[in-house]
C-alpha cells in the first residue's frame, strides 16, 4: 500500500472514529488507525534511508531494507530493556549496528547483515528517555536496546504511549454498559474490508480479532470476521 493510500485511511478512519458510540467499534477502528499509523513511520523510514543511500552512492543502494515489527521488551528501576533476534548479527561490524535515540522515540539499522539490511522504529514511548545514557549491545544473535529512563523507578506498564490510550480506551469503554454497534459504522468497516487490497484487509482483521472476543463479537455482528467478507 503506498504512504498517500495509508494517509488517506487514516484520516478516514479517525473521521470514523469520531462518529462512533460504540465501545466495540471505537476499540476496532482506533486499534486500525493505530497500526496504519505505524505502517506510514516505517514507509517514511525506508524512504529515509534510501535517499542518504542514493546520496551517499554506495552499494547499500542495492540492499533491500527488511523491516522488524517483533521483539521483546522488559525493565528494571533504570532502564527499559528491548531485545530484537538477529540471526548472526554478532558478525555485524559496530559501525553497521546503529540506534538512533530521541527523547520519545528510538530508530535501530542493522546493515549489511548476510548481505541485507534490517530496521525497527519505535514511536511515542510511554515516558521520557535520557538520549545521551541510552545503550545497545550486540549479542550472540540479539540486539539488546537499553533505554535509561529519565525518571528512574518508574514503573512502565506498556512500551508505547499508543499502546497505553488503547489500553485505557478498551478499560473505560468496556467498564460502560455495552452498546449495539451502529449499523451504518459496520456497514462502513465491511466495505472498507471487502473493497480494500490486502494490506488493508490484513489491517483490519489485526485490529478486529485483536480487540473482540469471537464468541461475542459472533453475536452482536453477525459471524465476527466472517461477516466482513472472505478473505
Amino acid at each position: 500500500m503506498s504512504l498517500e493510500q495509508l494517509k488517506i485511511d487514516v484520516a478516514e478512519l479517525a473521521a470514523f472514529l469520531e462518529q462512533a458510540k460504540s465501545a466495540r467499534v471505537k476499540a476496532v477502528l482506533t486499534t486500525a488507525k493505530a497500526e496504519a499509523e505505524r505502517e506510514i513511520v516505517n514507509l517514511e523510514m525506508k524512504a529515509r534511508i534510501a535517499e542518504e543511500r542514493k546520496a551517499a552512492g554506495s552499494t547499500e543502494a542495492k540492499r533491500y531494507l527488511h523491516e522488524l515489527t517483533d521483539y521483546g521488551w522488559d525493565q528494571s528501576a533504570k532502564f527499559v530493556k528491548l531485545f530484537i533476534t538477529l540471526n548472526g548479527v554478532q558478525g555485524c561490524t559496530e559501525e553497521n549496528v546503529t540506534v538512533n535515540y530521541t527523547p520519545n522515540s528510538l530508530q535501530l539499522h542493522v546493515r549489511d547483515l548476510q548481505g541485507k539490511d534490517f530496521g525497527l522504529t519505535v514511536n511515542n514511548l510511554l515516558h521520557g528517555i535520557d538520549v545521551e545514557k541510552s545503550y545497545r549491545k550486540i549479542k550472540t544473535d540479539m540486539v539488546a536496546i537499553y533505554l535509561k529512563k529519565v525518571k528512574e523507578g518508574e514503573n512502565w506498564d506498556v512500551l508505547t504511549a499508543i499502546q497505553k490510550r488503547l489500553k485505557q480506551k478498551q478499560d473505560t469503554e468496556m467498564s460502560k454498559d455495552s452498546e449495539n454497534p451502529e449499523s451504518a459504522l459496520v456497514n462502513i468497516m465491511k466495505k472498507m474490508y471487502n473493497d480494500g487490497d490486502t494490506k488493508t484487509k490484513q489491517m483490519i482483521a489485526k485490529a478486529w480479532t485483536e480487540s473482540q472476543d469471537k464468541a461475542k463479537m459472533g453475536k452482536e455482528m453477525g459471524g465476527g470476521l466472517d461477516s466482513l467478507g472472505d478473505l
